[in-house]
C-alpha cells in the first residue's frame, strides 16, 4: 500500500519567503500565460477544486503570468482530458484530476489514460466512509462482519460501478463476507435509505453524510484511505482495523505528458505552497476532503495502483470484461 505524508495543519509558513525557495530554472518560467483546463462543467467538484487552486495562485502571486481558466466538459471528463493529453510537452497547461480521470478510461474507449500525463501532485483524496445508523446494532466493523456471517446484510452506494461499489466490494473481499449491494442515486437518497432502515449501511463520500455525523444520527465505522481523514480524525481506517485494503480517488493536478522535469519540479514546489494556505484548508473542510498529499513519482505510482485496483474490481463485479 502507498503511504502518504500527512500535512501538518496550522504550520507557520511565509508564502513570500517560500516562493523564493522554488527550484531555480533557466529562463523565466512562471511569467508566460498558463492555461488551466477543467474537464467538467462549471459548479461541479472538479471545477471548484481547480478554481480554488487558481485563486490561491493569483492571490499569493505564486504564478506571475496570466492564468486562463477554461471548461471543456463532455463524456465524463473524456473530452477535456483528451484535449490536455494531446498537448504533449506543453509546460503551460494544467488540469485537475478526479474519480473520472481513473474511471472513464476503464469503462469507455478513450484516447488517453492516466499514463499519458505528467503527474504533479495529489492535493486531496476522495475516500469513502462505511456508515451506519447510530441506533443500529453495528457499533464496529467487526460487528457488521459478524452480522454478515450470520445472515443477509445490505450496503448502499451511489451508482452501480462507482467508487462506492468498488469500496464495498474490496471490503467484502477483505472481510470474506457476502452482501447485497443496493445502487442508489444521490447522496440525499443514500441518507434517506439508511435512516429509514431500508439498508443496513452505506458507503458514502464524507461530504454526503457530514451533517448527519455531526448531529449524531449516523456513525462512521471506517474510512477507506491509507491515512485517517483530516476532517474525521476519530474514524479509523479499514487497514487499522485489520482489513487489508484501501481505496480513494485522486483530487490532484497533472500536466500533459513529456513536460520537462524542471517544470514538473517547479509545480510540485509551488503546489506545496498552495496547500499550506488557509484558503486550501477551508476548501478541504467545506468539501469533506482529506488532505494527505503526495508528489511526483509517488503520485504516479498511486495512479497506477489505483487504476489497477479499480479495474480488477470492475471485472470482479462484471461491470467490464477482462
Amino acid at each position: 500500500m502507498i503511504k502518504r505524508r500527512t500535512l501538518v495543519a496550522g504550520a507557520a509558513v511565509s508564502l513570500t519567503a517560500a516562493a523564493l525557495s522554488l527550484p531555480a530554472m533557466a529562463g523565466s518560467y512562471g511569467s508566460d500565460r498558463l492555461t488551466y483546463t477543467i474537464a467538467f462543467g462549471p459548479g461541479g467538484g472538479n471545477d471548484r477544486m481547480s478554481r480554488t487552486v487558481v485563486d490561491i495562485l493569483r492571490s499569493y502571486d505564486l504564478y506571475e503570468g496570466d492564468i486562463v481558466v477554461e471548461n471543456r466538459e463532455g463524456g465524463s471528463g473524456a473530452v477535456g482530458f483528451s484535449y490536455v493529453a494531446r498537448q504533449a510537452g506543453d509546460g503551460q497547461r494544467l488540469t485537475s484530476t478526479s474519480g473520472n480521470f481513473i474511471g472513464t478510461p476503464l469503462v469507455a474507449d478513450t484516447d488517453w489514460t492516466y499514463a499519458d500525463f505528467t503527474p504533479v501532485g495529489l492535493l486531496a483524496s476522495d475516500a469513502m466512509l462505511l456508515v451506519v445508523r447510530s441506533d443500529s446494532d453495528f457499533d464496529s466493523v467487526d460487528a457488521f462482519v459478524a452480522a454478515a456471517n450470520a445472515g443477509r446484510v445490505t450496503i448502499a452506494g451511489s451508482g452501480s460501478a462507482g467508487p462506492e461499489r468498488v469500496t464495498a466490494e474490496l471490503f467484502a473481499q477483505s472481510a470474506e463476507i457476502e452482501f447485497e449491494y443496493v445502487p442508489i442515486g444521490s447522496g440525499g437518497e443514500l441518507v434517506t435509505a439508511l435512516t429509514s432502515g431500508s439498508v443496513d449501511a452505506v458507503v458514502a463520500n464524507p461530504s454526503e453524510v457530514s451533517g448527519q455525523l455531526e448531529a449524531g444520527t449516523l456513525t462512521a465505522l471506517a474510512f477507506s484511505d491509507t491515512e485517517r481523514s483530516t476532517n474525521n480524525p476519530d474514524v479509523p481506517t479499514f487497514m487499522e482495523l485489520g482489513y487489508d485494503f484501501s481505496f480513494s480517488l485522486p483530487r490532484g493536478v497533472v500536466m500533459p505528458g513529456g513536460v520537462d522535469a524542471e517544470v514538473q519540479d517547479w509545480w510540485v514546489a509551488t503546489l506545496q505552497k498552495v496547500i499550506e494556505t488557509p484558503e486550501w484548508q477551508e476548501y478541504l473542510s467545506t468539501n469533506g476532503m482529506s488532505g494527505n498529499p503526495i508528489w511526483g513519482d509517488e503520485f504516479a505510482a498511486y495512479l497506477e495502483e489505483t487504476s489497477a485496483q479499480y479495474r480488477a474490481t470492475l471485472v470482479e463485479i462484471g461491470a467490464i470484461q477482462e
